[in-house]
């Protein structure tokens, strides 16, 4: 595992610049009407419900180092389904090998792209679009493999963009009684809505972001009534109902779309998803709720296996996934308790925020890993993971996972900076030195890139000359900021080189305002002292011998 300074320095660094995943906010909800029993509030409930007497663990070195051994070798496998298949599980994890196989195939069936659709709409082939829909219902319906398969397009296809409404509105004037194209139309306008309210709470949120919003969902309400009038299998148009329901037009709505969505499928992982988002405790709902839900889907998980994931959608509540510096050891020590069964991406992802905030990489790593089999397109995890990989001598793999998103997305800094940090990493100082200047190329703001480069000329190639003039580079973009002015410090200490005493004074003078700096200080001051005492035993030696 990466120890040391070094490691220490590219933590402080790296997150920084690293993004962080944003999670999608839903509109708070009043209560969970007769779909589910009544039950107690959230504040009442006993903590660790699900999880009582239940006793995790963290993952070893070792676990983990075999873990991503057999993960690296998964990942050469270029066919997506059957790298999915091949994948490890966690270390020490009983999953449901049926489950993680069904949610393989569901994550990575090929899908009809949104282009295609419009490219069929506009050469007026509004009934093959049509006649693909129903093949995509028949095998959703019939076939194990196939499951979610409308579903996922759905998802794929209608999201709130407005430049999809042209096409949505030629395919209903095209084929006026197609009920995937008023549940299509129906279910973008649902997440139309959903953008123009935003994410803020509803107190913080504009009413003219909430009228456009009641607006929009009106519209979406009518298409999706139709649709369903015109066939009611459609399932898509169930769930948008529900999360339209949830949004602002009321509980019993919602609770009425659930009803006659069960009735068409009852084993709909996309509606029983959508109705456990909408009983968590947050928007009104509760943990027993959430227990009852996923209790009334795994009945039908022999139908669908990929319905045994949400069985730890409520213990993952319980437990807090919360991105934040903020977790123990021993409540992170619960995820494996939680994941010990499979679970979605969305939740395995933030799984590994949640332990990467908190200084756990060897979670973080194996739950990034874990999403990115699910959902390889997962920039941002990938990213993460990218430098995680770092902290268990995979720097190589990290440099290359690195190249490829480098490949597909040239002008974004981000991966050149990773794997300029893997490059430090390995000690090919050559490559990170021009991994870090490229960064800084394509963003001459980034203060991490440059911090990082002064740091590795002086602290670990020993190239003093590039670490001077770096050096000066930070101090003359960042005056007021302290760290040019320490690095300056070490160099002159460390090469040697004249000028200390003026460093110590001007940093004295200009930082020392808090603990952490005047423990710099401090340091630097020592680093004065022992070097004056060597030129002074240098001189006496000197005098000595000519003596």
């Amino acid at each position: 595992m990466g120890s040391g300074p070094r490691g220490l320095l590219i933590v402080a660094i790296i997150l920084l610049g690293l993004c962080e995943w944003l999670w999608i906010v839903h509109s708070a909800m009043s209560h969970i009407a007769d779909l589910v029993p009544k039950t107690i509030s959230a504040q009442q409930e006993a903590p660790l419900r699900a999880l009582a007497g239940k006793h995790g663990h963290l993952f070893s070195n070792a676990e983990v180092y075999a873990f991503l051994a057999a993960a690296k070798q998964a990942e050469k496998i270029k066919d997506p389904l059957q790298r999915c298949l091949a994948y490890p599980d966690p270390p020490g994890s009983h999953w449901s090998h049926a489950a993680a196989n069904a949610y393989c195939q569901y994550r990575m069936q090929h899908l009809m792209p949104f282009a295609e659709l419009r490219s069929l709409i506009q050469n007026g082939q509004a009934a093959e679009v049509d006649r693909r829909f129903a093949q995509m219902l028949d095998a959703q319906s019939t076939q194990l493999n196939a499951r979610g398969l409308l579903d996922r397009t759905f998802e794929l296809d209608f999201d709130g963009s407005f430049d999809i409404r042209p096409t949505l509105d030629a395919w209903k004037r095209d084929s006026p009684k197609s009920a995937f194209a008023y549940a299509a139309s129906g279910y973008a306008y649902r997440e139309m809505a959903a953008q123009a309210r935003g994410g803020a709470y509803m107190a913080d949120t504009p009413a003219s972001n909430v009228e456009s919003m009641d607006r929009l969902l009106q519209q979406a309400d009518t298409d999706l009534r139709h649709a369903i009038e015109l066939n009611p299998r459609i399932t898509p148009a169930y769930v948008a109902m529900i999360d339209a329901g949830t949004m602002s037009l009321g509980d019993a709505y919602a609770d009425e779309a659930s009803r006659r969505g069960l009735a068409a499928d009852p084993a709909n992982f996309g509606i029983y998803d959508s109705l456990l988002w909408r009983a968590l405790p947050r928007w009104g709902g509760s943990l027993e709720a959430m227990t009852q839900l996923a209790s009334n889907a795994q009945a039908h998980a022999k139908e669908n296996p990929i319905l045994t994931l949400l069985s730890t959608k409520e213990p993952a509540e319980e437990i807090n996934l919360d991105d934040c510096d903020c977790h123990t050891a021993a409540q992170l020590a619960m995820y494996t308790v939680v994941f010990d069964q499979v679970s979605t991406a969305q939740l395995l992802l933030s799984a590994g925020h949640a332990a990467e905030s908190s200084h756990h990489p060897e979670l973080a790593v194996v739950y990034f890993s874990e999403a990115l089999r699910f959902d390889p397109d997962l920039a941002d995890e990938r990213l993460h993971r990218i430098y995680e990989l770092n902290n268990f001598d995979e720097s190589q793999w990290a440099v290359d996972e690195a190249s490829s998103m480098m490949q597909a997305a040239p002008q974004d800094e981000a991966p050149v900076k990773l794997r300029g940090y893997s490059y430090e990493a390995l000690g090919d100082y050559k490559h990170a030195g021009q991994d870090f200047e490229k960064a800084l190329s394509l963003n001459p703001d980034d203060e991490s890139v440059l911090m990082e480069l002064g740091s590795m000329y002086a602290h670990w190639s020993h190239e003093w000359d590039k670490a001077w003039d770096t050096d000066n580079r930070i101090i003359k973009a960042y005056p007021n900021e302290s760290y040019g002015w320490y690095l300056r410090g070490e160099i002159q200490k460390n090469q040697p080189r004249a000028g200390l005493q003026e460093t110590i004074d001007y940093f004295a003078a200009h930082f020392d305002t808090n603990p952490q700096a005047h423990k710099m200080l401090l340091q630097m001051r020592a680093a004065l002292a022992l070097q004056s005492r060597s030129v002074s035993q240098r001189s006496e030696m000197k005098s000595t011998t000519h003596d």
